[in-house]
């Protein structure tokens, strides 16, 4: 029989991991009808090659067998935050100065609920049609519920996403916070692997060369909040000597082209200074915004830099060495899952933490655990998915 199953993420906007979480997501419901939606509606047909629908009009005129809600943190994050992040910079700024009023009637126009429900959530009681459909969160973290949590007690509906959660037929966590943050609310979890560490099970073909003979390099990624801490100058020292070290050429990815993402003009502040510091260190960049290609040009570096969590993970479940920038949620997801490569690394301390990712990689114990990973991040899901359909 095949299943009606509405996916909800965050696939309304460009940001890197919430798109592979819809491309791996759907693989596993293969022969099933899969609709994404999220917030709001966006094409997003040259990125994932669909339409993207508010997942309360899905909701409001179509039955589901079952809706998954898959990856992010998405406990505390409201339609007012969303939108902020997901509209193009001439709407966001709109929307920023609109005021309170303001906020609430754009967020109810474009998404049909409040300014302050969640927005990754769906509450399935609202909708006639669906209000007996299993909901399933999956490789979620709730690390952003801890404050309103620990304002108002943990006996306390101190934010609208806990009653959904509460809700949920099944949820499965990615790291040991948001297991707690789960247990204080009174909530059964699971605490899994990030699901995005199956991908080299289901691709290894990502990490096989574009080209015999391919020059060798390494990954950078910074968001644009850490190079405006650590400033141009010094990261384009720090990668000048993480190259002349390895031999390996720099390349810049951005894991997340929306607002207050990663930002293209920054790495363009840092090629310049790097043309100046070492003329002959030409980077590489990665034109496609397609989530599968952005993976496969992780798995084909020698290492991985940066601080995006999905990085950490492409990159560990490829085995590569791996170095993550100071990143509260990637630091909270190492130390469950894979603390021995270096996290939470200042730029200046760069190429210590490389040498020593670099030596890790090639114990065999840290290849045993990146593979271990991806098996029961695979078998999870496989079962979650065969456990409701």
């Amino acid at each position: 029989m095949t299943a009606q199953v509405l996916l909800v993420g965050a696939y309304e906007r460009d940001n890197f991991g919430d798109l592979l979480f819809y491309e791996l997501t759907r693989e596993y419901f293969d022969g099933h009808t899969v609709l994404a939606g999220s917030v709001i509606g966006a094409d997003m047909t040259r990125l994932i090659g669909i339409r993207v629908h508010p997942h309360n009009d899905l909701l409001a005129t179509r039955a589901f067998d079952l809706v998954w809600v898959v990856g992010g943190e998405i406990g505390g994050v409201d339609t007012r935050g969303a939108l902020a992040m997901s509209l193009s910079d001439e709407d966001g700024s709109v929307f920023d100065g609109a005021g309170m009023r303001g906020k609430e009637l754009i967020a109810r126009f474009l998404s049909g609920a409040g300014a302050d429900a969640p927005a990754y959530l769906p509450v399935l009681s609202r909708f006639p049609a669906n209000a007996d459909t299993p909901l399933v969160l999956n490789s979620v973290g709730l690390g952003n519920l801890r404050p309103a949590i620990t304002a108002a007690g943990a006996g306390t509906v101190a934010d609208p996403a806990i009653p959904v959660i509460r809700g949920a037929a099944e949820v499965v966590v990615r790291d040991s916070a948001s297991l707690e943050v789960a247990g204080s609310i009174g909530t059964p979890a699971r605490l899994v692997p990030d699901m995005v560490h199956a991908i080299s099970l289901r691709h290894p073909e990502l990490a096989l060369p574009s080209s015999a003979g391919a020059t060798p390099f390494f990954v950078f990624q910074c968001n644009a909040h850490l190079i405006l801490e650590y400033g141009a100058e010094a990261i384009a020292q720090a990668l000048a000597s993480v190259a002349a070290v390895t031999g390996w050429r720099p390349a810049f990815f951005l894991a997340g082209t929306a607002r207050h993402h990663d930002r293209a003009d920054q790495y363009a502040e840092i090629t310049a200074t790097l043309k100046r510091i070492s003329p002959n260190l030409v980077p590489m960049t990665m034109k496609s915004r397609r989530p599968v290609a952005l993976a496969s040009f992780i798995a084909r570096s020698q290492l991985w830099v940066g601080s995006s969590l999905h990085g950490r993970i492409i990159s560990g479940s490829f085995g590569l060495p791996r170095v993550s920038l100071t990143n509260a949620k990637v630091e909270t997801y190492a130390a469950t899952w894979d603390s021995v490569f270096p996290v939470g690394v200042g730029i200046e301390n760069l190429g210590a933490a490389v040498s020593e990712a670099i030596a890790i990689a090639s114990r065999p114990a840290a290849v045993q655990a990146s593979a271990d990973l991806a098996r029961l991040a695979d078998r999870s899901t496989c079962a979650l998915v065969e456990e409701f359909l």
